[in-house]
């Protein structure tokens, strides 16, 4: 006995299948809104498991013959965020194991057939996303596959509890999709490769899959292995019960049918009689009148269907068209304009400053006069105020500006400190520059000159008693009261033939050719202009 889930039948969803006599048999009544993605049957109790994602709910029903159940099944557990995917039944404990498939906080839980006892043995700290669960009575292990963030996926096994978990079988690129045991081996179907893969339940390291059965057309779905309860149960003590049960007898009820036509529900309409089919309600289509004309039809709009059932669309303010999906404001106002809509459903343009028009499509000459004239006010105190200023004095303007006393106790004797500051600086500048022009236009003198034109002339002497009007006029040469012993001052002296000093200062004129009235005065500028008089008349007596 094969037992399965049909997806396209409109009036059951689980399905048994007689091997020997090759008949079908409808066991669950298909509900309006499911999606079954795991079964798993109880030999012992002769329970029927199975999980919904939509409902995200785990239901069951009795297949005892006699058994008197709910046609849809009955609710075992409901979940609030879990997403029970795969489901098997340890028969010789009396638990089910069930996977969540929410990656947000994944888990494989377990509880008793009476949904009491809930526990979860594998959470996301072990887990990714469990497709698919299998039990194996005679190892006492669960085995699932593992289909891991992106293209990663994993065969894996534990203890019952959830313990020694082992990693079987690591790879990339593939969609396995459901996992059976048997006695020796581990098989799965690939929805990529749409074929069904082997492996022992005890693989050697780095062992390999082997690939067993290909398909051309159409993938497999799930997939089960012939594992007879005998080879299960051979040596555990917790099976007794299991093991009671005649081979070759079967656990179904074989009077529990379902008419034909009770799964076929007409959402919108009603069924025909003694066809299975329905009649429509007006704007309704479909084989169970599911499908509404107006659905997704009307982009901007609310929907109605005709009395012929035709959908008809009423378009909010600002849309047309027969599906309301054209904006009557799209291009219609130009140079960024603003545009709305009244309820006439015509569009109108408030223009930018620079444009107008019904589209803003025409540039705005700019007035050459205006006649309402814009006025800033100063923000003045109360003790600085003073009349706006004239028409006249603002001919030429098109602001008038009030006039301030705008005095700042701050700002201003700053100011004023700082500009009489650069003031004083620039004349003193001023007069700095005019004292260096000044000096240097005082002349100098660079002509040379002979004390004494009666002797030996000095240029024929070794001292070379000869020197520069400079020198003389620095006072630090020939000085008899600084010449003693012939030794120089200043690196330079002065001596007559006979090698003794002279006398007489050969830089100044003798002292009874000074005016009388300088004999007294200190020697300084006066005596500098004489000595120079001298010089400029070589032919005077010395």
């Amino acid at each position: 006995m094969l037992l399965f889930v049909d997806t396209q039948n409109d009036n059951a969803s689980i399905f048994s299948y007689d091997i020997t006599k090759k008949e079908y048999k409808p066991l669950v009544r298909r509900r309006s809104y499911e999606n079954i993605q795991g079964l798993a049957f109880d030999p012992v109790t002769r329970k029927l498991f199975w999980t919904d994602t939509n409902e995200k709910s785990i239901y069951w029903k009795s297949l005892k013959p006699g058994s008197k159940n709910d046609t849809y099944g009955n609710l075992l557990i409901k979940m609030d965020d879990e997403v029970p995917r795969a489901i098997t039944v340890d028969s010789c404990r009396g638990y089910i194991y069930w996977t969540n498939i929410n990656i947000t906080k994944p888990t494989i839980e377990r509880a008793r057939l009476d949904g009491s006892e809930r526990t979860v043995i594998l959470n996301s700290a072990n887990i990714y996303k469990v497709v698919s669960i299998a039990i194996d009575q005679n190892t006492k292990k669960l085995y699932w596959i593992d289909d891991k963030e992106g293209i990663h996926y994993s065969i894996e096994s534990s203890d019952l509890d959830g313990k020694n978990q082992k990693k079987l079988l690591a790879g990339t690129n593939h969609m396995p999709n459901t996992i059976t045991v048997s006695k020796d081996y581990l098989y799965w179907v690939d929805l990529g490769y749409r074929s069904v893969w082997k492996l022992p339940k005890n693989p050697s390291p780095n062992e390999e899959p082997e690939d067993i059965i290909n398909f051309s057309n159409v993938p497999p779905f799930g997939i089960v292995a012939n594992y007879k309860i005998t080879d299960q149960i051979v040596g555990v003590s917790e099976c007794d019960e299991l093991s009671s049960i005649a081979e070759n007898k079967t656990v179904i009820n074989d009077i529990f049918t379902i008419p034909s036509d009770v799964g076929l529900f007409c959402l919108h309409g009603v069924k025909v009689e003694g066809v299975a089919t329905c009649k429509c309600s007006t704007g309704y289509i479909g084989e169970r009148c599911e499908i509404s004309v107006c659905h997704n039809f009307c982009l901007q709009g609310d929907c109605s269907a005709t009395a012929n059932g035709e959908p008809v669309c009423k378009c909010k303010t600002g849309y047309t068209g027969a599906r309301c999906d054209v904006n009557i404001c799209e291009g219609h106002c130009l140079n960024y304009g603003t545009c709305s809509v009244g309820i006439d459903q015509k569009p109108t343009c408030k223009c930018s400053v620079d444009f107008e028009g019904d589209r803003c499509e025409i540039v705005k000459a700019i007035p050459v006069t205006t006649t309402t004239v814009p006025m800033e006010h100063c923000n003045c105190t109360n003790e600085n105020k003073s009349a706006l200023l004239s028409t006249s004095d603002t001919a030429n303007s098109d602001v008038y500006v009030e006039a301030c006393n705008s005095w700042d106790p701050i700002r201003d004797p700053v100011i004023i400190v700082l500009g009489t500051i650069a003031g004083l600086l620039f004349v003193a500048c001023a007069v700095l520059v005019m004292k260096v022009l000044r000096l240097r236009k005082r002349p100098r003198i660079k002509r040379r000159i002979i004390v004494n034109k009666n002797v030996t002339p000095l240029t024929a002497r070794p001292d070379q008693c000869e020197i520069t009007i400079e020198n003389c006029c620095n006072m630090n040469i020939c000085e008899t009261d600084k010449v003693k012993d012939n030794h120089r001052v200043n690196n330079q002296y002065c001596r007559d033939r006979s090698g003794a000093c002279r006398q007489t200062d050969p830089c100044f004129e003798p002292r009874n050719t000074i005016r009388p009235n300088l004999l007294n005065g200190k020697p300084g500028k006066e005596e500098k202009r004489n000595l120079i008089a001298n010089m400029e008349n070589p032919d005077d007596p010395y």
